[in-house]
């Protein structure tokens, strides 16, 4: 199966992978953990998938997403993306921790606020807006570092730097909800701000955004 991997080699092991998530939506992924270069991997996998996302969608899909993770390779708490395999499916970092939203308010240090604040800003400064923070599987806690996943609907370049603030926005949106008592009322004026215009930002649909 790694005839296709790129960088790097070894391929991955498919014997009874682990399912992650497996969801019915037409472009979203089969993703489950496999064996790779004797460690547990995440395989995003688009192989499974209808005849249409398979054949026609998945390796434009793959290629993106790839290349996104590559631009943001060394920044702390970013995925390290491992390769592609048979054009349609790619490999990246397993990351053992739980999502935000598992956290109550006060229960996580402020440093790990300060350091999803710096992961953000870095991305930023490499040109990518990553347009899904609010998805609450998209921000993993692992001890004290958040780490940022799911870059399938980011976007680089110009338009990127025009689409900064709707980071920004969840920013304040966790902050609110994990670290009240760092919101000062300048954070309140701008949440205010946001709420109208998230009212029409498809990528966080009701029921599944931090609120």
């Amino acid at each position: 199966m790694s005839s296709s991997l790129r960088p790097g080699s070894g391929g991955e092991d498919e014997k009874d992978p682990h399912v992650l998530r497996n969801k019915g939506g037409f472009l979203s992924p089969v993703i489950s953990i496999v064996t790779h270069e004797g460690r547990p991997t995440v395989l995003k996998d688009y192989r499974p998938k209808n005849p249409l996302t398979r054949g026609l969608l998945a390796p434009s899909l793959v290629r993106r997403e790839f290349a996104v993770l590559r631009l943001l390779h060394g920044i702390p708490g970013i995925p390290r993306a491992f390769g592609i395999v048979k054009k349609r499916a790619f490999l990246l970092e397993y990351i053992d921790g739980k999502t935000l939203n598992k956290f109550g308010p006060g229960e996580l240090p402020d440093r790990v606020f300060e350091r999803l604040c710096e992961t953000v800003r870095a991305i930023h400064a490499r040109g990518v807006a990553h347009l899904d923070l609010r998805q609450r599987k998209n921000i993993l806690i692992a001890g004290d570092q958040p780490w940022i996943i799911d870059f399938a609907n980011a976007v680089r370049g110009r338009l990127a730097r025009r689409l900064f603030s709707i980071d920004e926005s969840a920013l304040l949106k966790f902050k609110q909800r994990n670290w009240p008592h760092l919101v000062t009322p300048a954070d309140l004026e701008a949440i205010k701000d946001h709420k109208f215009l998230r009212k029409f930002w498809i990528f966080s649909p009701r029921g599944k955004s931090v609120r």
